[in-house]
Parts: structure tokens; C-alpha cells; sequence
């Protein structure tokens, strides 16, 4: 009796391992033969490889433009961006979400995610990998890009901001920046190992030829810094 359990018991568990490895291998099937992809658990597209597709959010239609052949999008603040190619092959990206947002084409290939009413500026561009990337992951204030028309990009970020007592014994409101650079042909990153400080909250940023930058502090000084 203990016996014919067990066989039954066995039995049982076989067809149903039997039937998942079946009904899994029939859905991946289905999905390539009606050109579906799956980014990953959570975004798929449809069709694949053709112009004017969609992306969906789990199963859920996010985003499709007539223009783009989409590919690839990630998670952004407030929405996503999403990465695309046109008629002729090239990249663009495009950003999806808050309708207040601003996504703008900077020079160079890249995009700047301008959220105002949370005060976030997110700086994004296709790597080497051709992935979209977030240059600043980690901060929120991304922003004066300038383009060399050659090879690099430069922008920054505020670090910090805090409250100090000047020589005349008055308090302001000074802030640090940090200066990245983007190399748009190598794809490698510099993050700039010098600290800018200033009572603007804003950084004019220059080129003066292809590897030295040029910045402008509030009181009309000028500094430069070469990119090795």
C-alpha cells in the first residue's frame, strides 16, 4: 500500500514538473513567433524590430512612436526613458512620465531630464554597450553640459551647499561643484577630482580648445582645468 502511495505521489509530481517545463517552454515559443520581447520581468515589446512598436509595462501599453523603432527603456524619476532608432538607423532617446517633465537633446548625444517641480536634473546618454545610462546615478543635479565639437562633454553637479561666514563677517549661502567629463567617442567617464566652490548656483562652463575646460565663478574669476 506504502509502495503504490509513493508511485502515485511520484507519478503526480512527474506530469505536473512535466507540464510546467511544457507550458513554459510553449509560452517562450509563442513569444518569439508573435515578436514579443521581454526586457525583463516587469517590460515587453511588440513587435520586435519593427517601426512604430510599443513597450508595455506588464502587459499594460506605456509607450509607441510612430517615428521609433523601440528597444530598450529603464526607469527614470516620476516615468522611464526609453531608447529608440529612426529610419536611418540612429539613436534617440526619449523620456516618458510626468507631463511637466522636460527632455531635452543636448549636444554631443546626449539628454537632460529636467523635473522641476521636484527639482531634479538627470543626465542620460547611450554608452558604449549601447544601454542608456544615467551619468549621475546617485544625484539629482546634473546639468551645464557643453560640448567640445569634438570628442567630450562636460557638466556638473552640485555636491553640496551650505551656510559660511565670509571675511567681512557676513553669512551666504555658497555651494561645491563637481565637474564630469564624457569622452563621446572612447565612452569613458571622468569624474574630475577637483572641487568648485561658489555663491551662484549656477557654473558657467567653457571650452577652450578640445582638452582644457574653462569656468567662471560669480565674481568674474576664471579658472581652467585640462582633461588628460
Amino acid at each position: 500500500m506504502i509502495k503504490y502511495l509513493n508511485l502515485l505521489v511520484w507519478c503526480v509530481l512527474s506530469t505536473f514538473l512535466l507540464s510546467t517545463v511544457v507550458t513554459q517552454a510553449v509560452t517562450a515559443s509563442e513569444s518569439q513567433a508573435n515578436g514579443i520581447v521581454k526586457l525583463n520581468d516587469r517590460f515587453q515589446i511588440f513587435p520586435d524590430s519593427k517601426l512604430g512598436n510599443t513597450i508595455y509595462l506588464n502587459n499594460k501599453k506605456l509607450v509607441s512612436r510612430g517615428d521609433l523603432t523601440l528597444i530598450d527603456i529603464v526607469a527614470a524619476p516620476e516615468g522611464y526613458v526609453y531608447h529608440g532608432l529612426d529610419e536611418n538607423g540612429n539613436s534617440v532617446l526619449g523620456y516618458t512620465g510626468d507631463q511637466d517633465a522636460k527632455f531635452i537633446q543636448l549636444p554631443g548625444g546626449l539628454y537632460q531630464l529636467i523635473l522641476s517641480s521636484i527639482r531634479k536634473k538627470k543626465i542620460y546618454w547611450i554608452n558604449g554597450k549601447r544601454q542608456i545610462e544615467d551619468l549621475l546615478p546617485r544625484r539629482n543635479t546634473g546639468t551645464g553640459l557643453v560640448y567640445n565639437n569634438v570628442d567630450k562633454a562636460a557638466f556638473y553637479h552640485i555636491a553640496k551647499g551650505e551656510t559660511i561666514e565670509t571675511e567681512d563677517g557676513k553669512e551666504r549661502y555658497q555651494y561645491t561643484f563637481r565637474l564630469h567629463v564624457v569622452n563621446t567617442q572612447t565612452y569613458k567617464v571622468m569624474h574630475l577630482p577637483i572641487s568648485i566652490k561658489d555663491f551662484s548656483l549656477k557654473l558657467r562652463l567653457e571650452w577652450m580648445d578640445e582638452d582644457t575646460i574653462k569656468y567662471t565663478l560669480s565674481n568674474g574669476q576664471i579658472e581652467t582645468t585640462a582633461v588628460q
